[in-house]
């Protein structure tokens, strides 16, 4: 079986409990940011409308960092990376364009918790990712080995 995403390839009779585990993990946290796919989008709009930004090619992470910009101008919740990096020329748009989604509906204190959470889960799914191809990789070995043993 191949998982072209993280590069993982195994054979079905290689699957234990830790690599459905690692991957059950991996799972979880993809769900976790996917869940908020219909509200980003729909709080994104106000990117579109009162900013002219396109984000519709954006991951989920990068239009909850927007959003997060936006609705804490000041910066009174601290958001991860390099923004200007990330958003290039958009930055300074949403940087000038700030004060203007002041009583626009975005609701702060929601993009915040999301964000959070978004952030946590990437992080979590990242070390997952590393945990499940070195639990590939232990099954593998101990796949080949038992092969090796059965024919000799």
């Amino acid at each position: 079986m191949v998982r072209p995403e993280a590069d993982l390839d195994f054979d079905v009779e290689e699957v234990n409990r830790s690599i459905i585990e690692a991957a059950g993990l991996v799972y979880e946290c993809d769900f976790n940011v996917k869940k908020h796919a219909e509200s980003l989008h729909y709080a994104g709009e106000h990117l579109k409308e009162i900013s002219g930004i396109d984000f519709e090619d954006w991951d989920l992470l990068k239009l909850a960092t927007a959003l997060m910009m936006v609705g804490y101008p000041k910066g009174e919740q601290i958001v991860a990376g390099n923004l200007k990096k990330l958003f290039g020329d958009d930055y300074s748009t949403l940087v000038e364009d700030a004060p203007k989604y002041k009583d626009k509906g975005l609701r702060e204190v929601a993009c915040y918790r999301v964000y959070e959470e978004m952030l946590w889960a990437r992080k979590v799914r990242f070390k997952a990712l590393r945990h499940l191809a070195a639990v590939i990789r232990t099954a593998h070995e101990a796949y080949d080995t038992e092969q090796v043993m059965s024919h000799e």
